[in-house]
C-alpha cells in the first residue's frame, strides 16, 4: 500500500527541491504553480513552457521517484481530479481544440490512455482477493453515487445475473446507515468511489468501516479516503475530460471482475442464467436484429449475436 505522503506529487516536490539543479529547480516550480496545466502536457510542451530543454523533462521523473514521465503526469492528474471543480474542467477544456471531430479524439484517446493504464497495473492477486470475498459473501450491496452511478447499476445488473442477494444503491442517505448497522458477517459492501469524494459517501464508509462491515472498494487512487477502509482495493483511472469523466477503464474492471466470479460459480452461475434465459424467452423480451419475434421456448443469449433463435439443449431436453 502506497503512503498518502509518498504518493503525492508536492511532498515528492518539497522533499526533491534542496538536491536539484538549477534547470530541475526551475522545473520543478513550474510544475508546482501549474500542475493543472501540466496534467494536460507532453514533454515537448512542458519544456517549452518551462524554459528547459525535453531532456531535463524526461529525466526529471527519475529525481521524484517516478518511473517515467507518464508516471509523473498520471500522479498530477491524480491531484487535479481531487482539485477541480467541474467550472475549473470546463474552463480548462476550452484551451483546446472543441471541434466535435477534435473533442471525439480527444475522448477515444483518453479512453485508450485509462484502459492501457488499468492492463499495465492491475494486480491480479487482488483482483482474485475481491472475487473470492464476494464468493464467501451471502449478501452483496454495492454502492456508488453522483456520477459513478452508472458503475453502480452496471455492476448489480451483471452481478445479479449469476449471484443472489444483490443491491445497489446510488443515493447515500440515512437509510444506508441503517443498512449497514444490520449487516453481519455474511455481508460485504462495495463501495466505487472516484475523485471528487462525495463527502457522505465516505462518511458512509467509514461508519461502516467502525461497524466492522467487510469492505471491498474500486477507486481511483492511493489519494483515496476510500482506501484505508477497505479489505481489498481495486484501482481503476476515469479519464479526464472536461466536466463528465469516462467509465471505460472502471467499467472494464468490473466487467472482469462479474466474468471471473461467474467462472468461480461454475454450474451455479449457468443455472441462474438459464433461469433468467428462459424468462426472457418466455416472456418475449428481447427482439433480435431484424425484428422477427422469438418463438416460445427458444432461447436469445442478451450478449449474443441476436441471431440465435433455436431452443437450448437444456430446454429440449425438458420438452
Amino acid at each position: 500500500m502506497h503512503h498518502v505522503a509518498d504518493y503525492d506529487v508536492f511532498a515528492r516536490l518539497a522533499a526533491a527541491q534542496p538536491s536539484l539543479t538549477p534547470k530541475m529547480a526551475r522545473l520543478a516550480t513550474f510544475v508546482a504553480d501549474n500542475y493543472v496545466r501540466v496534467a494536460f502536457m507532453n514533454t515537448r510542451d512542458l519544456a517549452a513552457a518551462a524554459g528547459v530543454s525535453p531532456t531535463t523533462v524526461v529525466r526529471f521523473p527519475a529525481l521524484l521517484g517516478y518511473r517515467n514521465f507518464d508516471d509523473l503526469r498520471s500522479n498530477i492528474q491524480d491531484r487535479v481530479n481531487f482539485d477541480l471543480t467541474g467550472v475549473a474542467r470546463l474552463q480548462q477544456s476550452a484551451l483546446v481544440n472543441r471541434s466535435p471531430a477534435a473533442l471525439l479524439r480527444r475522448i477515444i484517446d483518453a479512453d485508450c490512455d485509462s484502459l492501457r493504464a488499468l492492463a499495465q497495473t492491475f494486480s491480479e492477486p487482488q483482483i482474485e482477493r475481491f472475487t473470492n470475498a464476494m464468493l464467501a459473501a451471502e449478501r452483496v450491496t454495492i454502492v456508488g453515487i453522483r456520477y459513478v452511478s452508472p458503475l453502480t447499476m452496471f455492476f448489480e445488473y451483471s452481478l445479479a445475473k449469476i449471484k443472489e442477494n444483490v443491491q445497489a444503491y446510488t443515493h447515500a442517505d440515512s437509510s444506508l446507515f441503517d443498512r449497514a448497522r444490520l449487516m453481519d458477517a455474511g455481508d460485504v459492501m462495495i463501495v466505487i468511489a472516484f475523485a471528487r469524494y462525495p463527502a457522505e459517501l465516505v462518511a458512509l464508509a467509514r461508519y461502516a468501516h467502525r461497524r466492522g462491515v467487510r469492505m471491498l472498494a474500486i477507486t481511483d487512487s492511493p489519494l483515496s479516503p476510500i482506501l484505508p477502509l477497505a479489505e481489498v482495493t481495486l484501482f481503476a483511472k476515469t479519464s479526464m475530460l472536461d466536466f463528465v469523466g469516462s467509465l471505460a477503464a472502471p467499467a472494464a474492471l468490473i466487467t472482469c471482475i462479474v466474468s471471473d466470479l461467474a467462472a468461480r460459480l461454475g454450474d451455479q452461475a449457468v443455472d441462474r442464467l438459464q433461469a433468467l434465459e428462459d424468462v426472457a424467452s418466455e416472456a418475449g423480451i428481447y427482439v433480435p436484429a431484424g425484428g422477427r419475434a422469438v418463438r416460445p421456448g427458444a432461447s436469445l443469449l442478451a450478449w449474443g449475436d441476436g441471431q440465435r433463435d433455436e431452443a437450448s439443449p437444456r430446454q429440449e431436453a425438458r420438452r
